[in-house]
This record gives C-alpha cells, structure tokens and sequence, in this order.
C-alpha cells in the first residue's frame, strides 16, 4: 500500500482545510498540518486534556504550538503571504505517516530560497514529534532560524472574533541546547511540559528569546549560495494530572537527540507498518475507493487514545469542532471497527464509559432518575457536556437553545448496545464481567425509570430527540424505544448468564444490588414498550410524524442548501429528516426484521433524509447493499471516503469527521462483504459493488485473527494466529483452527 496525498495550491482559505487532512497524531498528541513556516491560531492537540469553557462545560485545549518556526534571508522573514511563491507541494504519506513540504520563494530582493521538511509524530514514542528541514538559497548571506515554543495560545470560541485561553505558564527555560516551557491548564487539572532542541550540523551561532509569546531558539549562521543546510527540531511533550513533567520532556528529549532522526524515522515507520499490517484494506478492480477508505482509516487510528481516560472525539485531535466531546459517534459508528482490528482499543474506549459510570448515575440522578444516564456530550470528567445554548451575537442577546443534551436519550442505550458488540467480538470475559456488564445493568435502571405506562399503548418514553434531530421534544421515537426495549431485554439476558457463570459476573450483579424482581419488572416493561405505528409497513419515526407536511428530495442529493427557503425554515413542520433514523435502528437491530420490511422502510425514508449530518449516509449506504440498491450503496460509500479530502460539508477545516470515517469501514465490512458476527460463528453474503474483482482484509473474532479475500461468489479465509473460528457463507460451514485455510464458493 503506497498512498501519497499531494496538494499543490495554497491559499489561506485552503491552508484550513489543509490543516485538517494533513493532521498528524499518534492518539495522544495532534499537530495540524498548517505550514510550519507560516502562524495559525492552531497550537497542539493533547488527547484527554481539557479546562472549562464558556458555554461549553470544559473543552480539549488548543496547547502550546510547537511545530512552528521562522526563517529570515538578511533580515526578511520567509512568507508565503508576501513573498512570491514558485513552487509549493504538501504531501502526505499515509503508508509512514509523514507529511513532506516542497517550497520555492522569492524574497522581495529577488533571491530565490528552496524550503523542504519531512514532519513526524512519532507513532511508538508517543511524546515525541520531529521536524527536519533544509534550506538553500541562490545567493549567498545570513540566515536566522527562529524555533519557538508558542505558548500564547487560546481556542476559538462560538465566534470568530472571540477566543478562549486555557494555559497558564509556569516556566520558560533556556539552556546551553534545548528550551523548555511548563504550562498548565487554567482549573489546576493539567501539567503540559514542552521540551524543543533545534540541532544543526552546520556552525551557527545560538542565542534564547523569552517574551509574552513563549520562548524560543535562534541560530544564525552563514550562508553560501546553491548550498542546501539541514536542520533538525526536536520536540517532547508530556502531559499529566501529576507534576513530573519537566523531568519527563528533558530526558525523552536527550534519549530522541541520542538517537537521532534516521533511527526515531525508522522505528517510526517499523511501527506503522505493523499497524497496516493488520488495517490494510485491498480492493481489486478499484483503487481509488481503496485509496479512500485508506485515508479514512489512517485519520481513524491517529486518533485512537492512547489508554482509557478518554475516548475517540468527534472530530479527533484533528481540529475544535465540537470542542473535542464525545458523543454516541465513537460508540456506533467509529467502535466496530476497532473492535475488529484493534480490539485493545475498543476496550479502553468503552473503559472510559465504565471509569465514567459514576458521573453518568450523577446525571441520571439530577435528571430525576435511576441508574445511569450517558451524557450526549461527554468531556474528560464524564459529565454532561451539552450547551444549551450558544449565543449567537457577542452580548448574548441571540442565541440558538440546544435541547440534545436534555433529550437525546438513546445515547445510554447506544453505549449498552457497543458494550455488548464488543463482547461479541471478542468474548472478553474479564471486560464483560467486571466493566460491561455493569454499564448494561445500570443502562436498563435508567429506562426502568425513564418510562411511563399508558393504558392505551403501555410502556411510553415521552420528550426526547431521535437520531433525526430535525424533531425535538417528540414523543416514542421509533429509536429511541427499541433501543431501550433492547437494552432492557440486553440486562435482562447478561443478569441470567451473570446467574449461571457466577464468579466475577455474580460479584458484579450483588455489587449494585439488582434483584431478581426489578429483573423482572424489565422483562414487564420490554414487553409492553410502545413503538409507533406502521402504515404500509412503514415504521412512524415518532408519534404524529405522519401528520406532518409531506416533502420529498432526490437520495443521490445532499444538505439542506437544495431546498426552497420555506422548507428550509420549517423543517420541524415537514417529515425530512437529518439523517438516518428509522434506518438506523433496523441497522443496528437487523436481526429483527425480514429484508422485506426494511427495504419498504429504507424506500419511504430515503427520499425524505437530507443527509445534512454526516452521520446518514454509512448506514444508508449499508442498507442498500443489502437490498441490491448498488448505485446508491457505492454512491454514498465514496462520498463518505472523499467527505473530507473534498470538504462535501463545508467544515472540514473545524477537524476530520471521524465517525463518517468509522461508517467508510462499516459500509466495507457489515455492508460490501456482508459480514455479521453471531454468537460463535462468522457469517458472510458477499455483495461486492460491479467494478471491485476481490478484497482483502483481516480482522478478529473471538480471538483469532482471521485472513479473509472474498469474491461476490468466493470465500477464502485463513487463521493466522493460534486460535480457532468458525466461517459460514453460501450455506455452507467450516472451522478452521491455527494456520488452516478454506474455499468456499456459492
């Protein structure tokens, strides 16, 4: 797999976007891909860190700069904005996770200076990032290298003009080679220690500047013409609740300058290649849709934290949009894939809801509730996170009310149902009886709770919002009360097994207490949930749904700017939706519902979805492959591949739309290949789009690691590890123990 992106065109509308698709990470630490050379208001994502925010709760921290430098040519500073530019490539090499620059300027007394870099977050070495550079000019003179550590720093804010600082120095540091700032987030919570060295073999002379914007290193040397002169920036960052950190960013910054750059690029690239090693996707026949869902997958696992104190954000440690929360995203949409092919990830993912139960019960209990109510926001401390509102003007006289965080309830079901997918994945029994089982049980006394009986319909759950958040305060959303009914007869099942195993599992179940009579008061309420009413076999969203303005639109369309400004404004009076709804029930639950069923489903709502939520089109692109929609399947697959190298929804530049990336997967997996993981059985339908010959992938099941190539009549899987799995497709069984291969075709 050898897949480099390359942009030629710079523009400071572009350089945003750029910023966001040319990120580097390695799940603690995220550097945007602005140019080095040029400022940006874009300091350092650190995964986990936060401070509390206007408006916001607490939001991921925009951390000292540490990547920028500047270059001045006898006393002019090097300047893609004033100078003029002859040559300008970026690109990123996703196979070693690097991004390259290729600059030519012409300095405003007509020299011409060549600039290149190759930059490195270290993938193995988590504290460690690497910025090589040379620079030659056609005359000869005085060149100054100015390598700051930028602390004056500060997040942008609900408006443009308004922004937010979090970080307070504490020290700045000079010494003989290296420069050393130590910061922390404004609550206390935090320490961030930022070691920098800026190593050159040729002679220079070095000299430190401390001011309000930080501190940084200067060299200055001599220059001749035509001669190329290589630089070397060394950067550590530790980030910690604990105040070690100085001590920590010193020493890893010597043992990375011990090394050198050609030993960390190698072990760098050595780790990457593992990691390809099992994520590498192989689609015969078209390799730009292999191209994409590899770029997806590569801003995915960069993003991936690096233990359980926080989990997969929005929008990664790519940018600020959604002030770096959580929400149901990583649990639905970006999980499954790690599930299958990091599995250690998705476990420490779904740790942090566990580490989080406790703030979840506090939320439940505020809300007038029982067990555990998931937050639709979530920061580093697990608690609700919402906004509910966001002002509009700067004096706050106009605000947009958000109600999400007050009723999208599915959340607490949504977070149950991926507990329970990874369990059946990987049938990790210490996770499930210590952590999972205990999240799917306090989840079911919350809809215990959330309920209301009515005599006339029976269990009802009013005020909520659905995945189609066109409609608020609606009652018995279709999702909403199947998922509940599912997490509900979820608790109902994992309690009777916690009975049977004992053990760890029964230790759980005694721990908070569930008897077997509010056991059975679940079973009772599962039973008797109400779910809306079907007409023509169509599912009612939510009560009254029906009644509303009828508004179509074309599938193969996209957003909300198509329609007139009257539908526009009144949305909530129509029945479009934001996205999948409905559909994305049937998804997730497919097991209850006949192809037949769906498919008069998915034909009622498709036309009636504005997609204007990145979140719609990997589910609907999944059900039309099962319904032979193949148009509309592949259609959706690649838009959601290219939705951020081609900036479809217009923001790309607020961070990389991580669970679209998760759904490209999805879409591959559960959809193309027709993949489904039952209790001890792998099942697969292939329905692979015309133009693709053959794919190739692995992933885990229980355990084994499994090599699968498939064809639309053509299964063939290989254990390649020490394990045993059973495969079923075209009718047809095998099971296959350590190195064992089989063929089946249909």
């Amino acid at each position: 797999m050898k897949y480099n992106f390359k942009f030629k065109e710079y523009t400071p509308k572009e350089e945003a976007v750029y910023g966001t698709v040319l990120t580097l990470g390695n799940g603690h630490i995220g550097i945007r891909g602005e140019i080095e050379l040029e400022p940006t208001i874009y300091g350092t994502t650190i995964a986990g860190v936060y401070d509390y925010a206007p408006y916001f709760y607490r939001e991921i921290v925009n951390a000292p700069r540490v990547i920028g430098i500047q270059a001045f040519f006898n006393g002019e500073p090097l300047s893609l904005s004033t100078q003029r530019l002859l040559k300008y490539e970026r690109e990123l090499n996703i196979e070693d996770a690097t991004l390259k620059t290729a600059l030519c300027l012409e300095t405003q007394n007509g020299t011409n200076i060549e600039y290149e870099s190759i930059r490195i977050v270290h993938g193995k070495r988590k504290n460690i990032v690497l910025l090589k550079f040379a620079i030659k000019a056609s005359e000869d003179g005085i060149l100054t290298i100015i390598s700051p550590i930028k602390t004056d720093v500060a997040n942008p804010s609900y408006r443009d003009d308004i922004t937010v600082r979090h970080i307070d120095v504490e020290e700045l540091k000079a010494h003989e080679d290296y420069i050393y700032a130590g910061t922390r987030t404004l609550d206390g919570k935090y320490k961030i220690g930022i070691a920098s060295s800026l190593v050159s073999k040729s002679k220079a002379k070095r000299s430190f500047l401390k001011n309000a914007g930080g501190i940084s290193e200067i060299l200055t040397l001599n220059v001749e013409k035509g001669k190329s002169y290589e630089f070397t920036k060394y950067i550590t960052i530790v980030s910690s609740e604990s105040p070690e950190v100085k001590e920590k960013a010193i020493r890893e910054l010597q043992d990375a300058k011990e090394l050198g750059f050609e030993a960390l690029y190698t072990e760098h690239k050595n780790y990457w290649q593992e990691v390809w090693n099992l994520a590498k996707v192989e689609i015969e026949g078209d390799k730009e849709a292999e191209r994409g869902l590899a770029f997806s997958l590569f801003h995915l696992i960069q993003s991936a934290p690096i233990n359980d104190k926080i989990s997969l954000t929005a929008r990664g440690i790519h940018g600020f949009g959604y002030r770096g929360h959580v929400f149901w995203d990583t649990d639905i949409y970006a999980l499954p894939f790690f599930m299958a092919v990091f599995p250690k990830k998705a476990r420490d993912m779904l740790k942090y809801r566990y580490n989080n139960l406790d703030a979840a019960r506090e939320n439940a209990r505020l809300n007038g509730y029982e067990g555990a109510q998931f937050p639709w926001e979530s920061a580093d401390d697990g608690y609700e996170a919402t906004p509910p509102l966001i002002p509009l003007d700067i004096v706050g006289k106009e605000a947009v009310r958000i109600y999400t965080g007050e009723e999208e309830h599915h959340i607490t079901a949504d977070v149950a149902y991926a507990v329970e997918l990874y369990y059946r994945f990987t049938k990790d029994e210490e996770f499930m009886s210590k952590y999972g089982l205990e999240i799917i049980l306090e989840a079911a006394r919350f809809w215990a709770s959330r309920v209301e009986y009515e005599s006339d319909k029976g269990y009802v759950i009013e005020k909520v919002i659905g995945p189609d958040e066109y409609h608020e305060h609606i009652n018995n959303s279709f999702f909403t009360n199947l998922m509940a009914k599912y997490n509900l007869l979820l608790a109902v099942r994992y309690f009777e097994k916690a009975k049977k195993l004992g053990g760890t599992w029964h230790e759980t179940v005694q721990r908070i207490g569930v008897s077997e009579e509010e056991v059975k008061t679940w079973t009772e309420i599962a039973e008797k949930i109400y779910l809306p009413r079907q007409i023509g076999g169509v599912f009612e969203e939510f009560d009254g749904y029906f009644e509303l303005a009828d508004y179509t639109v074309d599938p193969y369309g996209l957003g909300e700017k198509r329609l007139p400004e009257e539908v526009r404004r009144n949305l909530r009076k129509t029945r479009l939706i934001k996205q999948a709804d409905v559909i994305a029930a049937q998804y997730l639950l497919k097991e209850q519902f006949d192809l037949e069923t769906i498919r008069k489903n998915f034909d009622y709502y498709i036309v009636r979805t504005t997609h204007a939520s990145s979140l719609s089109m990997p589910t609907y692109s999944i059900i039309a492959s099962w319904l032979g929609y193949d148009d509309l399947a592949y259609d959706y697959f690649m838009k959601c591949a290219f939705i951020d190298l081609n900036n479809i929804y217009g923001n790309t530049q607020d961070g990389f739309h991580l669970a679209t990336a998760g759904g490209v997967w999805q879409i591959f997996f559960r959809g193309f290949c027709g993949i489904d993981v039952k209790d001890d059985i792998v099942e697969i339908a292939p329905r692979l789009p015309q133009k693709w010959t053959s794919v190739k992938m692995k992933f885990f099941f229980k355990g084994a690691l499994v090599e699968l190539e498939l064809k639309n009549d053509e299964v063939k899987a290989k254990v390649i590890n020490d394990r045993r799995v059973k495969i079923r497709a075209f009718g047809k069984e095998s099971s296959l123990g350590p190195g064992d291969e089989v063929v089946l075709r249909g």
